[in-house]
C-alpha cells in the first residue's frame, strides 16, 4: 500500500515540479519518510503508513514545512490546497491527514483561541477536501513529538460522514453562538 501511495502522490505531484527524495524507514513496521523536494528547494517531509486494516487506516503526515520568504509561502497558497487535496484523493476512506501547522500563524492563532478545527483556516481546508473528523494534537515525546498537527480523517462511509458532519454543525454553532467573527461566519457558511 505504501508504495502505491507514494506512486500515487508522485504521479500527480510531478506536474507541479514536485518530487520525492531520499526515502527512509520510519519507526514501525510500514511507515517511511520521504524529502518532498520543489524544484530543488526542499520543501517538506512527507510521513507514509501504509496502514494494517481493519484495525490501522493508512496515514501520511506533512512536517517540517519551510517557509520560503523570497518565494511562494506554503500556507494559504495554492500548493497548500493542491498537496491537501492530493492527499486525499490517494488515501482510502478512513484515511488520516496530519499536517503540521507550527509556521501557520493563522491556524496557530485560531486553534489557540478554541476555534473548530473544521472552521480554521487550515481545517477548512482539509474539510473541503473531504476529511470530516478532526483533532488538534501534540503530545511531548522526548523530543520526538515534532510539531503541532491538525489530524483529519476521511470518514468510513456515507453514514458516518453524516455523523461527523452534524458533530461538525453543533461545534461550529456553538463557537460562533459565543463569537462575533466575519471571516469565520463567512467560513461556516460554505460549510
Amino acid at each position: 500500500m505504501k508504495k502505491d501511495i507514494l506512486s500515487r502522490l508522485e504521479s500527480v505531484l510531478k506536474d507541479k515540479g514536485l518530487r520525492f527524495k531520499e526515502e527512509a524507514p520510519g519507526r514501525i513496521k510500514g511507515h517511511s519518510y520521504v524529502k518532498l523536494y520543489m524544484e530543488n528547494d526542499f520543501l517538506m517531509y512527507v510521513g507514509i503508513y501504509d496502514g494494517s486494516p481493519p484495525y490501522y487506516f493508512p496515514w501520511i503526515e506533512l512536517f517540517g514545512i519551510e517557509p520560503y520568504p523570497d518565494k511562494e509561502y506554503f500556507f494559504g497558497f495554492e500548493l497548500e490546497e493542491f498537496l491537501i487535496k492530493s492527499c486525499s484523493e490517494t488515501l482510502p476512506p478512513g484515511g488520516r491527514l496530519f499536517v503540521d501547522y507550527s509556521e501557520d500563524e493563522e491556524t496557530q492563532r485560531e486553534l489557540n483561541e478554541g476555534v473548530p478545527p473544521p472552521i480554521s483556516r487550515l481545517g477548512y481546508l482539509m474539510f473541503k477536501h473531504g476529511f470530516t473528523w478532526f483533532k488538534d494534537w501534540y503530545f511531548p515525546e522526548g523530543f520526538n513529538e515534532g510539531g503541532y498537527k491538525l489530524q483529519g480523517e476521511k470518514p468510513l462511509d456515507e453514514k458516518r460522514r453524516e455523523a461527523h458532519i452534524e458533530t461538525i454543525r453543533r461545534e461550529v454553532d456553538t463557537y460562533l453562538s459565543k463569537n462575533e467573527n466575519d471571516k469565520l461566519l463567512k467560513r461556516a457558511e460554505k460549510l
